[in-house]
């Protein structure tokens, strides 16, 4: 790795850590507003945008944005995926410590497939990473975008039809975070596109003159909103490693759509990219559904929402 790459890399592991910083902040927040739903967006808005807690970690996630901007004109998607993914740790360990959470053995498996797979995309980059300047136009930017706007929505509006009645199970929070990793991916690889003309065409051209920011914004807002659903109802644990199963995987795949950035020709190094792949989808499909309930009589599984700080 060249000195451009090292740096790249501490800004990348530096804006993880903050964006999951603000998660946590945004964990908290939850615990103390009203029940949240997707199914009722303008009181969503009111409880989240009013409460100054979750602005808080607002502004905390909006510095590692900046951050991240700065680490993907230095490095490639394939580069960064794996620190991005790597810090995915940090929230492990404060969920645990902070908020009592555990992880079963089969949900710690899950995360350990995908520490494989990061670790793989990793190994897969070979000596050294091609850092393209290529930038899509607006038609293949929005064949990515549109699905991603619908995956959102459905799963906004659906994580309100819930099972009900006395063998229903609470829901682990998997949809949760694949809809927010959907549309937080989305806006990430859209950063990745104000970094490509900021570099290519200056500040105001990437602010300004490009639908990038403005996808970056539009679908951060959609997964911040799931996001927030999700840590109220879920546990946080859950929720932010299937988020960045979802949002880093397709980070790495949509990004030699979007930039060009070629995937490696020698077989092996192939082989290693597209095995990595396979075992973060099997992490996704083999994370459980449900959360495990007690055998107590009349017990029943406390969720986020009704914590109260």
């Amino acid at each position: 790795m060249g000195g451009s790459d090292i740096r790249g890399a501490i800004l990348a592991l530096m804006a993880t850590l903050i964006y999951y910083l603000g998660f946590i902040v945004f964990r908290v927040s939850a615990n103390r507003m009203p029940e949240l739903r997707g199914t009722r967006p303008l009181s969503l808005i009111r409880y989240t945008y009013t409460n100054w807690l979750w602005l808080s970690g607002l502004v905390i996630v909006l510095a590692g944005v900046a951050t991240q901007v700065k680490a993907l004109t230095m490095l490639p998607l394939s580069l960064a995926q794996p620190i991005f993914a790597a810090s995915l740790i940090f929230v492990l360990f404060y969920a645990g410590v902070f908020f009592g959470e555990r992880l079963s053995g089969r949900e710690w498996a899950c995360v350990g497939l995908f520490g494989l797979a990061t670790a793989l995309v990793g190994a897969s980059n070979g000596r050294r990473e091609v850092m393209t300047s290529s930038v899509a136009g607006p038609m293949v930017l929005f064949a990515i975008v549109i699905p991603g706007i619908l995956v959102g929505v459905a799963v906004l509006v659906g994580g309100d039809v819930r099972t009900f009645g006395r063998h229903a199970r609470p829901l682990a929070g998997i949809a949760h975070g694949i809809g927010c990793g959907v549309s937080l991916g989305v806006s990430e690889l859209a950063l990745k596109g104000v970094a490509a003309v900021y570099n290519a065409h200056g500040l105001a051209t990437a602010l300004y003159g490009s639908p990038y920011p403005y996808v970056a914004v539009g679908m951060a807002a959609l997964g911040l909103a799931q996001l927030q659903i999700g840590l109220q109802r879920c546990r946080m644990s859950i929720v932010v490693s299937v988020l960045t199963v979802t949002a880093k995987t397709q980070l790495v795949i949509l990004g030699t759509v979007l930039y060009k950035e070629p995937w490696p020709s020698d077989r092996l190094l192939l082989a290693l990219r597209i095995g990595a792949f396979v075992l973060a989808g099997a992490a996704l499909v083999l994370f459980p559904r449900h959360e495990a309930v007690e055998e107590r009589s009349g017990a029943a599984l406390t969720s986020p929402a009704r914590e109260r700080a």
